[in-house]
């Protein structure tokens, strides 16, 4: 196995070797996604680098502040790249539509901090042990002989605040405050980031998030709460699954639930599941066991409708794990 300091040292070599890149991170994305592909993109052109950031589901509007998202397509009819750059995941399947230009690449290079998705990449940077993709990125920057430009610098305090909400989850490390640190340096700030990320959400989303706490339930032991958005609530609100962004986090917070699960209906496609623990319980494991994936206290998986059955399949699984 090679070890992760020689994958960062071939990662950097690669990406400096290469003239045309194409980037791309997971579907749905989240700042963490957005703000890595788009800080390298950054990096990479300043190198001089032709480089084209793809995201099948685009710029959520929360994220469309991040400096370069116009660069965003959602995909692209270009091939034959010199090198394709994978960011905050692991496996092709959540790649969607950039799948075809990541393919025609020579060499495909996985930055990532999920240890327990695919194995893309002829090259990977994998380490759960950080909090975010966006420190991976960092790392690299220095090696390529990258300047940290401001534009820069927020891409990746987005990142990090996304993924650690706001440097309150139990991922964040010392070396999380050392990055942030340098970051701020460069000019990003992270107040301000952290407002654009959670406190920058439109009347429709906070409306829903209003209906998803109404429909709160507990386990009988209170240790797992849960809520629905249905098909119903997108459709009467004119709403989308993007407006739903950290509602699970709300339903999580009831003060006895150790588990805090949200289950979204979203029109014409599966049920969409997200989950998070409290420090000592895994739901990555109950993601897992219905093909998802994600960090031990945050993870997510999409299910077969109707909503009525998808829920006590899925709490069936919760509540086994919380046993």
């Amino acid at each position: 196995m090679i070890s992760f300091y020689r994958s960062c040292r071939l990662a950097t070599e690669a990406m400096l070797a290469a003239d045309r890149i194409v980037l791309a991170g997971h579907i749905n994305p989240d700042g963490d996604t957005l703000g890595s592909m788009l800080a390298l993109t950054h990096a990479l052109r300043a190198l001089g680098k032709t480089a084209v950031p793809l995201s099948h589901h685009g710029v959520p509007d929360i994220y469309k502040w991040l400096p370069g998202a116009e660069w965003v397509q959602n995909s692209t009819d270009e091939r034959g790249f010199d090198l394709a750059v994978v960011c905050d995941t692991g496996t092709s399947e959540r790649v969607g539509g950039a799948l075809p230009a990541i393919e025609s690449a020579d060499r495909i290079l996985c930055i990532d901090h999920h240890l327990a998705e695919g194995k893309l990449g002829d090259i990977r940077v994998v380490n759960a042990k950080v909090a975010a993709t966006g420190e991976l990125i960092y790392r690299l920057l220095r090696p390529m002989g990258a300047h940290l430009s401001k534009e820069i610098a927020d891409c990746l305090m987005c990142a990090i605040i996304t993924d650690t909400g706001a440097f309150r989850f139990m991922n964040v490390t010392p070396n999380t405050f050392r990055t942030a640190a340098a970051l701020m340096r460069a000019g990003a700030c992270p107040a301000e980031i952290g407002e654009l990320v959670f406190e920058n959400k439109s009347l429709g989303s906070i409306k829903l998030m209003g209906r998803a706490i109404d429909s709160i339930q507990l386990t009988p032991d209170g240790r797992a709460a849960w809520g629905c958005i249905k098909a119903t609530d997108f459709e009467e609100m004119g709403l989308t699954d993007e407006d739903s962004e950290g509602i699970v986090n709300h339903i999580r917070a009831v003060r006895t639930a150790q588990v805090g699960v949200l289950f979204r209906e979203v029109p014409g496609k599966k049920v969409r599941v997200s989950l998070r623990a409290r420090e000592g319980y895994d739901v990555n494991r109950v993601a897992q066991a219905f093909g998802g994936g994600g960090h031990m206290l945050a993870a997510g998986c999409s299910v077969d409708p109707p909503l009525s059955s998808a829920v006590p399949l899925v709490m069936a699984e919760v509540t086994k794990w919380l046993s």
